[in-house]
């Protein structure tokens, strides 16, 4: 009898059946992480604020759900997750949630809720070279005051761009307008604007972004 009980005792933990639809919501929210990493879009001020206790809420909301899914039987965590690693994931997931939230909602809800209502639209700025040597994305790069909260907040830009502009280069943003934000299609360089800066900088105008 002892010895069915500690076989009991020792019982892993069995994840309710909907824990399927809490998967799925994962995957949907990597899914759309990876499409908004892959189109650049500007959030608008209105959207950014909003978003941003849209996603606290699906936050509070979300880790509430994985507590309690695995409170459901308390007793097999310590079977389940040494104890620095269980405690590790049950204070993560509220940051992990919000990481995943905030790229999704902002970024790619955003984006393809705009695509519905988006009008033709274009943005004049004055961009700065930027060189970053880093492994991840590119090296060579234009940022400025419109991409400042564009998921990555620059524009990438080849090498032969980068050796012959000048540090500051006027650009013109072409793309489609809408409640949500700016969706950038590409860019162009605005070349008497950018002679204006520069009036001694020798300017290609058909160097390639």
């Amino acid at each position: 009898m002892a010895r069915n009980r500690k076989i009991i005792g020792n019982r892993l933990f069995t994840p309710p059946s909907y824990r399927w639809l809490f998967l799925g919501i994962f995957a949907i929210l990597f899914a759309l992480t990876i499409y908004a990493m892959a189109h650049k879009f500007i959030p608008s001020p209105t959207w950014y604020a909003l978003s941003l206790k849209l996603n606290i809420g699906f936050t509070v909301i979300m880790a509430s759900w994985f507590y309690y899914m695995l409170m459901l039987n308390p007793a097999s965590l310590t079977e389940v997750y040494k104890r620095y690693y269980k405690w590790f994931v049950i204070l993560s997931a509220p940051v992990i949630f919000y990481f995943l939230g905030y790229i999704a909602i902002i970024y790619s809800i955003g984006n393809i809720a705009g695509s519905f209502s988006s009008t033709p639209h274009i943005i004049h700025d004055v961009m700065q070279k930027q060189w970053i040597d880093s492994r991840r994305g590119c090296k060579t790069r234009l940022v400025g005051k419109s991409l400042q909260h564009a998921l990555p907040p620059n524009f990438c830009i080849t090498q032969t761009s980068f050796n012959h502009l000048p540090q500051e280069v006027a650009v013109t943003l072409v793309g489609q307008h809408s409640y949500f934000g700016f969706k950038l299609d590409y860019i162009e360089y605005d070349w008497e604007k950018t002679l204006k800066l520069y009036p001694s900088t020798l300017i290609l105008t058909a160097l390639p972004l």
